[in-house]
């Protein structure tokens, strides 16, 4: 990985601690690009959909559209960066044992693939997937899927889902081109960012995927301002 190329964007506060954390994985220091989580009362984008939304469809709340105000802000970041690609990560962020092992090793596969955007985690942790409530609702075939990736591939190098981008945007890599091409779009408030992400990684020719294996997880102890303020 050329240090050149890559940069970390943290969306809301820094998170040093996990900063340092990939410092010393990556073996180098990264640039940093914050990115502030925007309250949405202040945005006169948000202003002026209020203003105009149909009453028929409500849209999403004000924690979900400060959200994706940030992230917007942050592929805007990166598209006015002499960087290639960025690890977004929100300040909830927290690295798996998997993730301090493999990160080096997906940001060069992910660098020299054709993938746009790669999702790096999930926001239920390894004990919550297997917790006797979640068993409870999901099918076989999610279990097996849950076991397959959350106990028998920590054991294997990272393995990659196309089309796939779960509903979290806590931890992805984005390349400036899709940065650039997202950020053309005007906003849409009807849904929250990792719904549109959801549904654009349907295509297979937006060539977005994951990585099965979470490499990151969310820290649940950690207040979250989109939950607070409303989804």
């Amino acid at each position: 990985m050329k240090s050149s190329n890559f940069c970390i964007i943290n969306i809301g506060f820094e998170n040093d601690q996990l900063n340092e954390k990939i410092f010393k994985i990556l073996q180098q220091k990264v640039d940093n690009l914050d990115v502030p989580f925007v309250f949405a009362e202040k945005s006169i984008e948000w202003i002026n959909w209020i203003d105009r939304k149909n009453s028929t469809f409500g849209g999403i709340g004000s924690g979900a559209a400060g959200c994706l105000l940030a992230h917007r802000q942050a592929w805007l970041k990166l598209i006015h960066s002499h960087y290639d690609y960025a690890l977004v990560l929100e300040s909830d962020a927290k690295i798996t044992k998997f993730g301090e092992k493999y990160l080096d090793y997906v940001l060069k596969t992910y660098e020299n693939s054709i993938y746009s955007i790669m999702h790096l985690g999930n926001h239920i942790t390894f004990s919550q997937v297997f917790s006797f409530d979640n068993l409870l609702n999901l099918s076989p075939r999610g279990i097996t899927k849950e076991i397959w990736e959350r106990v028998y591939l920590r054991y294997k190098p990272p393995k990659f889902a196309n089309n796939q981008f779960p509903f979290s945007t806590h931890a992805y890599l984005i390349k400036k081109q899709a940065a650039e091409f997202l950020s053309n779009f005007e906003i849409n408030f009807m849904a929250a960012i990792d719904v549109t992400l959801n549904s654009y990684s349907q295509t297979t020719r937006n060539n977005i995927s994951r990585c099965r294996t979470p490499l990151f997880t969310q820290n649940l102890e950690q207040l979250s301002l989109t939950r607070m303020l409303g989804r």
